[in-house]
């Protein structure tokens, strides 16, 4: 199945009329314990997700002749696909709410996680801070890119990028190093343990970032998405 075309089924089952139908295609998007975040709610297995499909599509779709619709490509690799979405009244192209979702999937295609952000983030000085401080290790390079990695990082953290997945602290800097310099480009979000940040490249390439991070705030997994964060 390709990117686009889970897409189209994500976007769907918000709108999809039928509950037998709906619950359907949402036991095969999602695995058997597959979850969904959303800002202040966490959503757990076949029957906390068909609940919050519904009741969204029950508020928004059957209660206010709204649509959920894709915004733009979707961008993914390695297992992860991080997309935009819009809301608008039936078929116009007025819209009335975007949010962005980063969703991590099994072998077999299925969403095991899905981080669902509003756009665009409200501004927090201490959120963009933090993001401020993984680029700009990135633009130190060399020794205190190394130290800021030990500090940020766990030792066995994962950066997940177009070129593969590099584990470990010395293959995390070397990632980011060969990366090259980012810097942000509008406000950060965080939301249970993700962090998301969008970027721009010095060559004017856009995309966001999602760092995911234990208890302690150190990061486990970060995944890289050129291009993703605009919308159609």
């Amino acid at each position: 199945m390709s990117a686009k075309e889970l897409l189209d089924r994500y976007v769907a089952v918000w709108n999809e009329p039928d509950p037998a139908v709906r619950r359907a295609a949402v036991a095969a998007l999602w695995t058997p314990d597959g979850l969904h975040h959303t800002q202040t709610r966490r959503f757990q297995g076949t029957e906390d997700l068909v609940a919050r499909v519904t009741e969204a599509h029950d508020q928004f779709v059957a209660g206010q002749g709204l649509r959920f619709r894709a915004g733009g490509e979707p961008v993914g690799h390695h297992g992860a696909l991080a997309f935009n979405w819009l809301m608008t009244p039936g078929d116009s192209e007025n819209v009335l709410a975007v949010g962005f979702d980063v969703v991590l999937l099994d072998e077999d295609g299925r969403i095991t996680t899905d981080y669902q952000f509003n756009e665009p983030p409200a501004a927090d000085a201490g959120l963009d801070a933090q993001a401020d401080r993984y680029l700009a290790a990135v633009a130190a390079g060399g020794d205190v890119l190394r130290k800021e990695v030990d500090d940020l990082y766990l030792p066995g953290a994962l950066l997940v990028d177009e070129d593969g997945a590099h584990e470990g602290a010395i293959a995390v800097a070397a990632a980011l190093e060969a990366g090259g310099v980012r810097h942000r480009a509008g406000s950060a979000s965080a939301q249970h343990d993700a962090f998301r940040h969008p970027w721009r490249a010095e060559s004017g390439e856009t995309g966001v970032d999602l760092l995911l991070r234990d208890a302690q705030g150190l990061v486990r997994a970060h995944y890289r998405f050129p291009g993703a964060g605009g919308r159609a």
